[in-house]
């Protein structure tokens, strides 16, 4: 009885199996750096994870993550590969005018002017030669450094997130606790190894949220180990290419306070302010889409109305409390569905004085 050998399926067993491989000699090969950087369990698996999440969708860039070192892994455990950011502009409300902006001057450059199929850019096909010779000129290029800056829970992160997502870069969500070392000279090697793997895997977005507590303005009584690392730091980002596929991201709510010298390393500056009524709306609209509201009770207008000076995040916190009191009333008997009921004034009224809001008081007057 003759069998047939299905070639394609070969070939795609023999992929898998090499990267596997090759996952594990990466992962088990000992590092130039034994000790420094002080890589825990923790770090070491998110590491070894990304590593093998990289090389599934990119194996070609093997030879670059061959050999790493041990302040190199600790900024990998920092990554969010571009397959695994699940959030768009679409799931931000309120920031139109700037989510528009970043599309024109960041996303097109940064993907060299090929428009991002996902992020609904309906450019034509027949246009993208044209546009990606365009936005490699010198005056189109993507800037080095975009600076987001507002009150607390106003969206800053997420917009930097849905960024890397909309742009399919890589993200590089740096902590300041990574970067800061209580040893000397450790602090220098993790900053080099931060742009070390920003180029590995360009394109990339390095945010640093609270980037006010790195770069504080510079005052005679710095410790000197303090200025070495914002020295380190500026001298690296200044060594980046304009338009090399590399973005530097920061966010915070104390622009007053950041040193003027990265301040000029952020041409493109954007205030993200409090939600207006409109915005508000917009983000009701969002975080409600798929839960039933009583209309003759609640609308989402309504509860836009009833929250100045609520913040994104505050919106988020109260929508949740208010689900969650149907949820509580789903458990303790009300089955009469099996869905749970719609929520009503009640279920946010409930909530109203644990949630004052970020920056004045709720009024139902």
């Amino acid at each position: 009885m003759g069998f047939s050998i299905d070639m394609k399926r070969v070939t795609e067993l023999s992929i898998i199996a090499g990267t596997i491989v090759s996952c594990y000699y990466l992962m088990t090969m000992p590092s130039p750096e034994s000790i420094g950087a002080g890589l825990d369990k923790d770090s070491q698996k998110k590491s070894d994870h990304n590593i093998t999440r990289i090389l599934q969708k990119r194996p070609d860039l093997y030879n670059q993550l061959r050999g790493l070192n041990s302040y190199e892994k600790k900024v990998l455990a920092d990554v969010l590969i571009a397959e695994e950011i699940n959030v768009r502009f679409k799931d931000v409300g309120g920031l139109d005018n700037i989510i528009e902006d970043l599309k024109e001057t960041v996303i097109y450059p940064l993907v060299n002017g090929v428009p991002e199929t996902n992020g609904n850019f309906e450019e034509e096909e027949d246009e993208d030669d044209q546009l990606a010779h365009l936005y490699k000129s010198g005056l189109l290029e993507a800037p080095k450094g975009v600076l987001l800056y507002g009150p607390p829970g106003s969206g800053k992160s997420l917009t930097a997130k849905c960024l890397a997502g909309e742009s399919h870069a890589t993200f590089i969500n740096v902590k300041i606790s990574t970067l800061l070392s209580s040893y000397y000279g450790e602090s220098n090697k993790l900053i080099k190894a931060l742009f070390s793997i920003a180029t590995k895997l360009k394109p990339t977005i390095i945010f640093i949220d609270e980037i006010d507590a790195l770069f504080r303005k510079r005052s005679t009584q710095d410790h000197e180990v303090s200025s070495t690392i914002k020295s380190e730091f500026l001298s690296l980002l200044d060594g980046l290419e304009s338009g090399g596929g590399i973005l530097m991201m920061g966010a915070t709510n104390r622009r007053l306070d950041i040193d003027e010298a990265f301040l000029r390393r952020m041409p493109k500056q954007y205030h993200i302010e409090l939600p207006n009524l409109k915005a508000r709306i917009k983000i009701l609209n969002i975080l409600l889409n798929k839960i039933e509201l009583d209309p003759q009770s609640i609308t989402t207008v309504k509860l836009a109305k009833f929250t100045p000076g609520y913040s994104g995040s505050d919106l988020k916190e109260m929508c949740r409390d208010a689900v969650a009191n149907a949820a509580r009333d789903f458990r303790q008997g009300n089955r009469k569905s099996k869905k749970l009921r719609p929520l009503t004034i009640n279920d946010f009224t409930l909530n109203y004085a644990n949630l004052p809001g970020s920056f004045e008081n709720l009024s139902l007057d």
